[in-house]
């Protein structure tokens, strides 16, 4: 079904599309404070009501945003890795990767993270929630990596995800910084040295440089 806006006929998906990416870019411009639906709406070539016709009001238009990227991370890492047993290492490096492509949604997430700290923001409750579902599937990433011989036992691995999640939100922070570090390396390094373990031996890291070489 088709709808015609400011005199441009568009799918209704397609529409709703350009909308969340003009709405990305200006959350993470000017955060959710700074950004108003004027101005996504601007940017979209829409009247504001006709903004308003998709998304109510401008909570749910950044839940909407939050709520399409994140599955969209999900559907690549699926595809990636459709037929693969991918260890933590190679599941965390496939989606530094993909970020080092889209500087602007990683800045999205960093100031909208940081901006949902307060209770009242909209996104407080969704951030929440976001962690602690990668925390677990981080987690359960460290743990099959040990059923297959590629961790050690001693390690935890709630704890370790939570570690390495914040190393990859340093990270990006720095990255997203000027002169910005080389996010990707640095987190390859990590792992590896994760991977390696007391004895040297590389285990689950080989795949990562396996997979870049290929």
């Amino acid at each position: 079904m088709a709808e015609r806006i400011e005199g441009l006929r568009l799918p209704r998906t397609q529409r709703r599309q350009q909308i969340l990416a003009a709405a990305a870019q200006a959350f993470a411009e000017t955060g959710f404070h700074g950004t108003s639906l004027a101005d996504v709406a601007t940017r979209v070539g829409v009247s504001q009501p006709g903004l308003l016709h998709h998304y109510p009001n401008k909570q749910a238009l950044i839940l909407a945003v939050l709520e399409e990227r994140d599955e969209e991370d999900s559907r690549y890492l699926d595809e990636t890795f459709r037929e693969a047993d991918p260890s933590v290492v190679d599941w965390l490096m496939a989606l530094c990767e993909r970020n080092a492509q889209r500087p602007e949604l990683v800045r999205l997430f960093t100031v909208t993270a940081a901006e949902s700290l307060d209770p009242a923001h909209p996104a407080h409750e969704f951030f929440q929630v976001r962690y602690q579902r990668i925390r677990t599937m981080v987690a359960h990433r460290i743990r099959v990596d040990q059923d297959r011989g590629r961790l050690a036992r001693r390690v935890d691995p709630e704890g370790l995800a939570s570690e390495l999640m914040a190393l990859m939100d340093g990270l990006q922070l720095q990255w997203l910084m000027q002169p910005p570090v080389d996010m990707c390396g640095l987190l390859e390094t990590s792992l590896r040295r994760l991977a390696a373990g007391p004895d040297g031996q590389t285990g689950a890291a080989s795949q990562v440089g396996a997979r870049q070489d290929a």
